[in-house]
């Protein structure tokens, strides 16, 4: 079978649907192999890039945010192995010069300024975070922070923090917070 080019109608729900099923094949596929051929990061690039292209950025974070989901609502049933450097305990960057800072802000109320990697989106993105509670989970630490981008409270990998800045910007933590709520398995 040859192919070529091909030409797909999508109804824009089947569109979301197919990027989201990329995006969440792109997290546990490195590459993949068939009929002696194998299909990497170039492929799957170009096809990301496409169907983004297609449903347009509103909807890219509405996958994100999916992706998000269903990444920590099976995540914890894997266990912790050293098999690749794909492994989800695998760490991104060094956390010695980042955790004294979280703790002065955690300590202040201070907004930090962090990029953060994204692991669905595979990029790096500045964040101004509103930082409540730090916890150590398997081999790895935890900020749940409120996300002034996202206007939601995010668990945030340390490890994914590429770089991180105290602002002169306080806030106050919201009385009703309950760091337990974010502090099982489901949510990492």
């Amino acid at each position: 079978m040859s192919v070529e080019d091909l030409t797909l109608h999508l109804k824009p729900q089947e569109a979301l649907f197919l990027l989201l099923s990329t995006r969440l094949s792109h997290e546990f596929l490195e590459s993949m192999h068939w009929q002696d051929q194998t299909f990497g990061e170039t492929e799957m690039g170009g096809l990301l890039s496409k169907l983004e292209g297609l449903i347009g950025e509103k909807h890219s974070h509405l996958v994100d945010d999916i992706l998000e989901e269903l990444i920590n609502s099976f995540l914890p049933e894997v266990p912790i192995r050293d098999v690749a450097v794909t492994d989800y305990s695998y760490p991104m960057y060094s956390i010695d010069d980042k955790l004294p800072l979280i703790n002065k802000a955690l300590e202040q109320r201070s907004v930090l300024k962090v990029e953060y990697y994204s692991m669905d989106r595979e990029e790096v993105t500045v964040r101004h975070i509103e930082p409540y509670f730090l916890e150590k989970r398997y081999n790895y630490y935890i900020l749940i922070a409120y996300c002034r981008w996202r206007e939601d409270i995010r668990l945030f990998r340390v490890d994914r923090i590429k770089s991180v800045a105290l602002t002169d910007d306080a806030f106050l933590m919201p009385s009703n917070f309950q760091a337990e709520e974010y502090s099982n398995d489901e949510h990492v």
